[in-house]
């Protein structure tokens, strides 16, 4: 009961199969630090400032006494080269989220297919 209305109990069903996976968007070493102590990981938009930035929050993660293996990094929003994912990783990235154009179908499903060289199945390029 409450002041403007009320709600019955409700449950939701079927519930996750595994434990939702939380990450933080932002950098900085105050940012840093929350994603440390509440998230799973990181979703560095655009991947710039990778390089610089991925030192700090690995610093920040081991001192919070997290598990260095199981340190999300996820760049978003990337447009790909060869090179740029290359360098992912050797940073040890081994995940990104491709940016898509705000366009029409046929735009994007152009752009999706040349991404497609990009894919890589059990270790090997497409």
């Amino acid at each position: 009961e409450g002041r403007f209305g009320s709600v019955r109990a409700s449950h939701a069903f079927p519930k996750p199969v595994r434990k939702r996976t939380l990450v933080g968007g932002a950098a900085g070493p105050k940012l840093f630090s929350h994603i440390c102590e509440y998230a799973d990981g990181w979703l560095p938009i655009g991947g710039r400032g990778l390089t610089e930035s991925l030192p700090v929050l690995r610093s920040a993660w081991a001192d919070a006494g997290r598990d260095p293996a199981a340190l999300q990094v996820v760049p978003y929003a990337v447009v790909p080269t060869p090179g740029k994912l290359a360098h992912y990783a050797e940073l040890g990235i081994e995940e990104v989220v491709l940016q898509l154009p705000p366009a029409g179908e046929s735009e994007v499903f152009k752009v999706l297919d040349e991404y497609g060289r990009y894919v890589q199945y059990g270790g090997d390029e497409v």
